[in-house]
């Protein structure tokens, strides 16, 4: 009798539910019943990788707007360490955002631009610039949902009924992103972003969370410094996690 296997709960946590007695084959395990708010993405083992892939695939082209899906794709397609997976998986978020979610796309591009070939890294510049409307030349990618490699101005985006034109919120942007284990990239935009608005008490709240969360003494004290001077919002919050860290230093000598 063969095994029911599904995956999903709780938490972070990585919970296997069988039926049946027999070894778990791990290459078998359906992700149905993930939730969408579920982190164990993160630490899934090397057999369940491309498993995972597939189905964000599947929730990708059923649901295009779903940001968190995207990232955790691309994530999974770089651990696969697939060239032109990866491709395809930063081509779908780029069709789909178009001309939206400009410091998201550009940091995702920075990060893996070195693993794509080089006609590839100039379409995906492009559309970094102008949207990926306005891509004159799309190299074909077999790994991609909503473009298999059309030359000229396409309408790449298939419709599905839902909303297209709804910017993503910032906070969204980020939220998916440290869902997905991007927190470097996280980090960069909140950066940017209180730079540009040191007053925000919302952004300096999540700038100040993350470093908590990832203890990254040189970039805290970095942009503490840069602050210096400005209308910063949470003064003391700023001054006290500055104080911890630098104990904490003090500790590990």
């Amino acid at each position: 009798m063969s095994s029911l296997c599904v995956i999903g709960l709780p938490d972070d946590k990585l919970c296997v539910v069988t039926k049946g007695s027999e070894k778990v084959d791990l290459r078998g395990i359906d992700f149905a019943f993930v939730t969408r708010h579920w982190q164990g993405w993160r630490q899934l083992p090397e057999p369940l990788v491309a498993r995972a892939f597939e189905y964000l695939t599947h929730v990708v082209s059923k649901t295009p707007q779903d940001l968190s899906a995207h990232l955790r794709r691309i994530s999974a397609a770089h651990r696969m360490k697939c060239d032109e997976v990866l491709y395809g998986s930063l081509l779908d978020l780029f069709i789909v955002l178009d001309k939206r979610g400009f410091s998201l796309r550009q940091r995702l591009l920075n990060r893996f631009e070195p693993s794509l070939r080089p006609e590839q890294q100039a379409c995906m510049r492009q559309s970094l610039l102008f949207g990926a409307q306005a891509a004159k030349s799309i190299p074909h990618c077999y790994s991609s949902v909503f473009n298999k490699g059309l030359v000229g101005n396409p309408q790449l985006v298939v419709k599905t009924g839902r909303q297209e034109d709804a910017d993503f919120d910032i906070f969204d942007e980020l939220h998916d992103l440290i869902d997905s284990g991007f927190l470097e990239e996280a980090r960069q935009i909140l950066e940017r972003a209180v730079m540009q608005k040191p007053d925000d008490e919302a952004l300096n709240r999540e700038l100040l969370e993350l470093y908590r969360y990832t203890k990254n003494r040189d970039a805290f004290f970095a942009t503490y410094e840069r602050l210096q001077g400005l209308p910063l919002a949470l003064k003391d919050q700023w001054q006290r996690l500055s104080e911890t860290l630098q104990v904490e230093e003090r500790m590990q000598e």
